[in-house]
C-alpha cells in the first residue's frame, strides 16, 4: 500500500534529520516578544508557562492579572499561542459565584494534549485593605483545557480550606513510567503539606491511597513546595520554610499512593528571609521595594535530580543548588549546596527567583532574575545558565532580556501597602526537545506586562546551498558510494545501495531547509515525496 501522510511544516521538521551543517551547542535567545497587552490597572506578575508535548508550537502561560494594583486585587490571566510564541491570545477562566479573585497560577500539559491550571480562588475583604487579612483563600481548584488553552472547563474543587496556598502541578509524561499520565498537585503556605493526584486525565482527584484530595503528607509546616518526576515515574517533592536553613524532601515510587520517610537534603543554606531588610515583615533588597523570598525549584535529567534556590551566604543573593546522581537516594557535594556559577562575578547585584528544568535531549537550564545598577538605575534582567553534563556543571549562561526593566514601574502595592511592591515570587520556564521557553514580568512598555523568548540549545550553520547539494549528489551517487550525515552520525553508503536514492533526496531536502519562500517549500515537498516513493519501492522488493 502507498504511504499516505498529511504534509505540514512540523512533520517536515521531524523528518529533517540529514545534515551537512555545523552544529554549535550553546544558549541562543531568539527574540523578546511581548505576550500581553494591558492597561496600567492590569499589572501582570508571577508567571508560569507550559509547552504542549504533542504540539511544541502550542504553549499556555498564566499570571496574576490585577484588577486594582493599588489595593492588591487580582485574578488570573491566561494566555496561549499556537505559533511558537510569535503571537498570543488571552483566554477566560470560568469563575464561580462568591469568588472575587484568584492567585498563584501553575500550569502543566500532559502527554495527551490536556492542559491543567491550578489556582486558589479568593474573597476580597475590602474593609481590611492594607492588612494581611484583605484576602481570604477559598481552597484549591483545578481547571482543564483540551484545546491548547483557548477554552477552559468548569473548575474541579480539590479543597475548601482557607489556609490552602502556594501550589504546584506536574504531569508524568514519561512513556515508560508505570504511572504515565498521572497528574500531581501539592501545596502549603506555612501549613501542613497537602497533596492531590489524578489517574484519569483530570476527571477525578484523590490524595494518597484511600484518602480524598488534599490529604496531608506531613503535618509539620511547609512552604511553597515543588515537584519533579524521574523517567521511571519516581515523584520528587521539595520545599524550604522561609527563614530556615534546610530543604526538605519526599519521594514516591508508586505514583503517589505512599511516600518514603521525610529527608533533609540541604543543611546550612541562608534564606533571603532573615538575611535582608524587611518592611511589614517582607524581605527586600537594598535600593528596591519589591518583596523577595527563597523558594526552591527542582528538575530531573535522566537519573539525576537537582534542587536550586536563592541563597544569601555570600552577602548578596546568589543561586545555589544540590544534585543527586541516583534519583534522590544519595546527594553529592557539600550539604549546604554549591554555587550554580562559581566563576561568574555579579558584584553588588543580586541573583534570585531561580527556575530549573531540563530539555528532552538532556540540557539543564536554570533561569533567574538579576537585580543591580545599570546606567545609573536599579534594573532587572533575565539570565539563563545551561548544563550539558546533567547538572554537574553550568559552564554557559546568557542574558535573555534584550532590555533590562525597572521593577518600580507600575508595581502593585502588596496588600495595599505602598512601601512594598510586587513583581511575583517566580516566573515562567519550561523546556521542549531542544529549547527553553521563558515568560517573565517586564516593564519596558511602562506597564507591568509579560514578555516571552525561546532559547535554543544549538545553532546550525550551513555551507552555501548549491555547494552542499553538489556534495550530496556527487559523493553518494558515485560508483564508489559515499558518506552522508544522518541524525548527526556519519553513515557510509556502499555502491548501488538500495537506500542511496533515499539519502540523496533527503540530503537535498535538508540542504534547502534554511531558506524561506514558497518556491523552496515546493522543492522540500517534492524531495520528501520522492524519498517516500523510493521507500515504497524498497519495501516492495523486500
Amino acid at each position: 500500500m502507498p504511504i499516505d501522510f498529511d504534509l505540514n511544516l512540523d512533520f517536515l521538521a521531524e523528518l529533517n534529520k540529514v545534515s551537512l551543517c555545523n552544529v554549535q551547542p550553546g544558549l541562543f535567545p531568539t527574540a523578546n516578544r511581548q505576550a500581553t497587552f494591558s492597561n496600567a490597572s492590569q499589572s501582570r506578575s508571577e508567571s508560569c508557562i507550559a509547552i504542549n508535548p504533542r504540539n511544541p508550537r502550542n504553549m499556555v502561560g498564566a499570571s496574576k492579572k490585577f484588577i486594582d494594583p493599588h489595593i492588591y486585587l487580582f485574578r488570573l490571566g491566561v494566555i496561549y499561542t499556537f505559533d511558537g510564541g510569535n503571537s498570543w491570545q488571552e483566554a477566560t477562566l470560568p469563575m464561580r459565584s462568591g469568588w472575587d479573585g484568584m492567585t498563584d497560577p501553575t500550569v502543566a500539559f500532559d502527554d495527551f494534549g490536556n492542559c491543567f491550571l491550578v489556582g486558589e480562588p479568593l474573597r476580597f475583604n475590602r474593609d481590611k485593605v492594607g492588612t494581611s487579612q484583605d484576602l481570604t483563600g477559598l481552597g484549591m481548584v483545578v481547571y482543564r483545557s483540551t484545546d491548547g488553552g483557548a477554552t477552559w472547563q468548569e473548575p474541579i474543587q480539590l479543597t475548601t480550606d482557607t489556609t490552602d496556598d502556594k501550589q504546584w502541578v506536574i504531569c508524568d509524561n514519561n512513556r515508560f513510567s508505570p504511572h504515565y499520565g498521572n497528574i500531581y498537585v501539592v501545596w502549603a503556605a506555612s501549613s501542613p503539606l497537602r497533596f492531590a493526584r489524578s489517574t484519569d486525565h483530570g476527571q477525578t482527584w484523590t490524595g494518597k491511597a484511600g484518602e480524598p484530595a488534599g490529604s496531608t503528607l506531613v503535618s509539620m509546616q511547609a512552604f511553597a513546595p515543588e515537584l519533579a518526576i524521574s523517567p521511571d515515574g519516581t515523584l520528587h517533592l521539595f520545599w524550604h520554610n522561609s527563614g530556615g536553613s534546610e530543604v526538605k524532601y519526599l519521594r514516591s515510587t508508586n505514583g503517589g499512593s505512599s511516600f518514603a520517610p521525610l529527608q533533609t537534603v540541604v543543611v546550612g543554606m541562608e534564606s533571603l528571609s532573615g538575611n535582608l531588610p524587611e518592611v511589614d515583615q517582607w524581605p527586600h533588597f537594598e535600593n528596591s521595594k519589591f518583596r523577595v523570598l527563597t523558594l526552591v525549584t527542582s528538575c530531573t535529567v535522566g537519573k539525576a535530580v537537582l534542587v536550586a534556590w536563592a541563597d544569601m551566604r555570600e552577602g548578596r543573593s546568589r543561586i545555589y543548588y544540590r544534585r543527586s546522581p541516583d534519583g534522590g537516594a544519595t546527594w553529592e557535594g557539600p550539604a549546604a549546596g554549591q554555587p550554580l556559577l562559581p566563576n561568574v562575578s555579579y558584584g553588588d547585584s543580586h541573583c534570585f527567583h531561580p527556575q530549573i528544568v531540563a530539555t528532552e535531549t538532556g540540557v539543564v537550564g536554570c533561569a533567574f532574575y538579576v537585580f543591580g545598577k545599570e546606567f545609573g538605575y536599579y534594573l532587572i534582567r533575565v539570565q539563563l545558565a545551561g548544563s550539558w553534563d546533567k547538572g554537574v556543571t553550568f559552564p554557559t549562561f546568557v542574558t535573555v532580556t534584550d532590555k533590562s526593566w525597572d521593577p518600580l514601574v507600575n508595581a502593585p502595592a502588596v496588600h495595599g501597602n505602598g512601601a512594598v511592591d510586587f513583581i511575583g515570587e517566580y516566573f515562567g520556564l519550561d523546556a521542549g526537545e531542544e529549547s527553553f521557553a521563558l515568560l517573565w514580568t517586564d516593564t519596558r512598555t511602562g506597564v507591568q506586562e509579560l514578555f516571552f523568548d525561546e532559547v535554543q540549545t544549538k545553532k546550525v550553520s550551513c555551507p552555501h546551498i548549491p555547494e552542499v547539494v553538489g556534495q550530496i549528489f556527487g559523493g553518494v551517487a558515485s560508483d564508489g558510494g559515499g558518506f552522508v550525515i544522518v541524525g548527526g552520525k556519519i553513515i557510509k553508503i556502499p555502491p548501488w545501495s538500495p537506500l542511496r536514492e533515499v539519502y540523496e533526496v533527503l540530503g537535498a531536502f535538508e540542504a534547502v531547509g534554511e531558506i524561506e519562500g514558497d518556491e523552496v517549500r515546493e522543492m522540500r515537498v517534492a524531495a520528501l515525496k520522492t524519498a517516500v516513493r523510493q521507500l515504497e519501492r524498497i519495501l516492495e522488493q523486500l
